[in-house]
């Protein structure tokens, strides 16, 4: 009688926890549906100019497995797709929200370009100034003059692939100037509009736990030493991108969140002159 008791009871609690795990799947799923339909919502409610655009232009693959790199680079320099490893796409879910702002902070005058998440719409049609099998560097300017973006994108193979981003802001004025330079994606970490955020000094990262059932991330990382002030890496607990000149980070750890991640460096520049950051993408 004792041991039909306990196989009972064996049997009742993993049923239960079979029903728990079926109820947090559903609202899991729920919850997936309305995060997508909220980035379609600000995907549409945001300013874009002719430019703006999500579609790839250039392709760059590499690996297989678990070093498996895929991503793709718009005419405007946006990378709207980086899957790694394998079948884990991490922004081109949902919106493809990934770009770069600038704040002028001589003039309060913001410049971006986010890709389905809308531009400024003050710049200038960009310029691809080469492009090889592993690499594509892409030129853009202000409409007003003042500033050109040039960046370098390299596709790094390996054990440990990522997405390296070489930026170089130009002050094309007269004057000295100091700005904020921005890198941003709203990250989906997995193929999962909800994920964990958090930042350190040098970096931002989505990622989904074990527990969630597709455990990887997606960092952006500062690489090397920039020629910059200050830098941070900071997150948000929405998806669209930052307006550059009145960016805000949100207290991390972020749970079971939609939203985004971003590098920000202050960069002091003289007049004609240029300032270097470095970023990448990579999984984890």
């Amino acid at each position: 009688m004792k041991k039909f008791m306990l196989s009972f009871a064996v049997v009742a609690i993993t049923s239960l926890g079979f029903a728990q795990t079926s109820v947090e799947t559903v609202m899991r799923q729920q919850r997936e549906a309305a995060s997508m339909r909220t980035e379609k919502k600000a995907a549409q409610a945001a300013i874009r100019s002719p430019f703006a655009t999500a579609n790839c232009s250039f392709t760059f693959t590499s690996g297989s497995g678990l070093t498996f790199l895929k991503y793709c680079v718009t005419v405007n320099g946006n990378i709207t797709l980086f899957e790694s490893p394998q079948d884990e796409e991490h922004i081109a879910v949902g919106q493809d929200g990934e770009g770069y702002g600038i704040c002028d902070l001589n003039t309060n005058v913001g410049y971006y370009d986010y890709a389905e998440f809308g531009d400024s719409g003050n710049w200038n049609p960009p310029t691809v100034v080469s492009r090889t099998a592993k690499s594509v560097k892409i030129a853009r300017t202000t409409n007003d003059g003042l500033w050109t973006l040039t960046q370098t994108i390299n596709q790094i193979a390996g054990p440990s692939p990522s997405a390296k981003i070489i930026m170089a802001l130009k002050n094309n004025s007269a004057i000295s100037k100091t700005a904020l330079l921005i890198r941003y994606t709203n990250a989906d970490a997995a193929n999962t509009f909800e994920n964990n955020l958090d930042s350190t000094l040098t970096s931002a990262f989505a990622w989904n736990s074990i527990s969630d059932g597709e455990p990887f991330g997606l960092m952006l990382q500062n690489v090397g030493t920039p020629q910059a002030g200050f830098l941070i890496g900071f997150v948000q607990k929405v998806p669209n991108g930052p307006q550059p000149c009145t960016a805000t980070a949100e207290e991390g750890p972020l749970k079971a969140t939609d939203g985004a991640i971003a590098m920000g460096y202050e960069l002091i520049l003289p007049k004609n002159g240029s300032r270097t950051v470095n970023v990448a993408y990579k999984s984890f």
